[in-house]
């Protein structure tokens, strides 16, 4: 994987993307451009653990991507690759499947295959 800073970078100046950050799976903080990342590391952490565990009980594939809707339009994303979590918040002004279509392509570009590397996802 390129350098989590470049990774960052690289995936922040998506258009549609308004901070995003990379954590390690057990929650360390490689790279961010979000306020309050430890808020987010604590949510991308929690959140992958729980959606782990209802595709193991219900017998669902692997886990492209988790959203969260939040009312302010600036809905997060969370995206498995590999041993890393990464967050992504979106501008309220952009056009999501464009902006999901530029991050899969980007993490698969860095990643083993063992990643959310489609384009489809949810």
């Amino acid at each position: 994987m390129a350098t989590a800073r470049e990774f960052v970078a690289r995936i922040d100046a998506i258009d549609g993307v308004a901070g995003c950050l990379l954590v390690r799976d057990d929650g360390v903080l490689l790279g961010q451009t979000l306020d309050d990342p430890e808020v987010f590391s604590t949510l991308l952490v929690i959140s992958n653990n729980l959606s782990r565990e209802v595709m193991e009980k219900v017998g669902f594939s692997y886990c492209q991507h988790v959203s969260f809707s939040r009312s302010s339009k600036r809905n997060f994303y969370l995206f498995p690759i590999d041993r890393y979590l990464l967050g992504v918040v979106q501008r309220t002004d952009s056009y999501v499947p464009d902006m999901l279509e530029a991050v899969y392509r980007l993490i698969g570009r860095v990643t083993t295959g063992n990643s959310a590397g489609g384009t489809s996802g949810g």
